[in-house]
């Protein structure tokens, strides 16, 4: 079980408007209970969790079955568990900085920053930098204010710029994605994509085994991640209207990419197979009918001229020529036979059908063959899709769901803090529903 608690009012800083981040502090064994009471359950469709704690498959599909059956839509197991994009980078960080403690004590004797209480790494990073641009400018070697300091050794000059080098890479990016206003899924892609590309490059430059080391380290934990949530952030990515699929297949093309063709392909059949998924239910279902023989299923042309006749004469006299072939037109369809309600693989077939016939070219091949949206970086995607749903009816659906899912639990500077958050023990030691009061009434103690 874990505890942490979240830090934005320190800061001064509001949660986004766009969205309502709830976060579960104890559940325990009584997750179910829990979903019931805040009377979720038929409603949840993404489990976000932490990325240094993997509880395995079984336990999440057991969690995923469960809701399934109590909610009215299937839950798609490969969007299910995703991981937190936050923490990601937390622990990359990490890598990066560790065995640095004492480093960093002597350079803040050393530059004078005061007391560090910061725990956030992207603060080290700019506390780093700036010793690093004086070391370069030889300040510590020719100002005799110096002369009485330990200075750095030359391996701990290469520590720092190798934490410089690499964490400056992961702080480009994690700058814009959390410090952004309006972080939906579709933004993910392109950017862990650059992050890759980046460590790709320091890597292939580098210069000693240290940095050589640490940058296979963050990489190699990079990758684990980006293997995981691969398909959930390449779909969000088509999804918005300024990449469809460009960017992906240029990705994909890259030589760095092991395999990268398949990998578009299966991005693409997967968008495929999910808009059938929600294109399905709005097929009319077939008219059912009693009378299931073989001689019902084929009609008498005897009976369809006297019909016609009749039918003509009515609408003759009634409504007119015009409402006649209406009205002969609908008594065909309520004699239409029956679908074979019973034969599943051919009401499969009725749905495929009849996907084809309602929409003709489908709004995804639709929506794919359209030219890219001229790059906007303060583009709202969740906006563009529903003033589009008129347009895209149901691929709007799927991009409301798809965008929606949350990729990282931290906002803003919370994703910067570098260790992980432990809750204070006194609170460990207090019942589950006085905890609970506290947590939603932010009634606790500052420590």
């Amino acid at each position: 079980d874990e505890y942490e608690y979240g830090s934005d009012s320190e800061y001064g800083l509001d949660w986004h408007k766009d969205f309502v981040c709830m976060s579960v502090h104890f559940v325990d064994h009584r997750i179910k209970s829990v979903l019931v009471d805040y009377e979720i359950e038929n409603k949840v469709s993404a489990l976000l969790v932490s990325n240094y704690g993997d509880l395995g498959h079984e336990e999440f599909d057991c969690l995923r079955k469960w809701i399934e059956k109590r909610g009215k839509n299937p839950i798609d197991a490969c969007f299910f568990r995703i991981y937190c994009c936050a923490d990601l980078f937390r622990l990359m960080a990490g890598d990066v900085f560790d065995n640095m403690d004492l480093l960093l004590e002597e350079i803040r004797v050393l530059v004078g920053w005061g007391k560090m209480t910061s725990t956030n790494w992207n603060v080290s990073l700019c506390n780093l930098q700036e010793a690093l641009n004086m070391e370069d400018k030889k300040v510590f070697a020719e100002d005799e204010y110096y002369q009485d300091y330990d200075l750095p050794c030359d391996e701990d000059w290469i520590m720092i710029r190798t934490f410089c080098k690499l964490a400056g890479c992961i702080y480009k990016v994690a700058k814009e994605l959390f410090e952004g206003e309006y972080s939906t899924s579709n933004v993910y892609f392109h950017l862990l994509a650059e992050l890759k590309f980046m460590l790709k490059q320091e890597l292939a430059s580098a210069d000693n085994d240290h940095f050589l080391c640490k940058a296979n380290e963050i990489l190699e934990r990079f990758d684990k991640y980006w293997n995981d949530m691969f398909l959930v952030l390449a779909t969000a990515s088509v999804l918005d209207p300024r990449f469809k699929m460009k960017y992906l297949e240029l990705y994909c093309s890259k030589k760095e990419v092991n395999d990268g063709g398949s990998k578009a392909e299966t991005v693409l059949d997967y968008l495929h197979n999910l808009f059938a998924d929600y294109a399905a239910p709005d097929i009319p279902p077939a008219t059912e009918c009693l009378d299931t023989t073989v001689d019902s299923i084929f009609y008498s042309s005897e009976e369809e001229e006297e019909k016609e006749k009749s039918d003509e004469e009515e609408s003759d006299e009634e409504c007119g020529e015009e409402e006649g072939e209406e009205e002969e037109q609908k008594v065909k369809e309520e004699k239409k036979p029956g679908a074979y309600e019973d034969f599943a693989f051919f009401q499969e077939f009725l749905k495929f059908e009849g996907s084809a016939r309602e929409f003709g070219e489908s709004e995804l091949d639709s929506y794919l063959k359209e030219p890219v949206m001229k790059w906007n970086k303060d583009f709202k995607a969740l906006k563009w899709w529903k003033a589009e749903s008129q347009k895209y009816p149901i691929l709007s659906q799927v991009a409301r769901d798809i965008l929606s899912i949350p990729i990282s639990r931290a906002t803003s500077y919370d994703a910067y803090v570098a260790d992980r958050r432990e809750c204070p023990k006194f609170v460990v030691s207090m019942k589950a529903e006085l905890v609970n009061a506290m947590m939603c009434s932010k009634s606790w103690s500052r420590l």
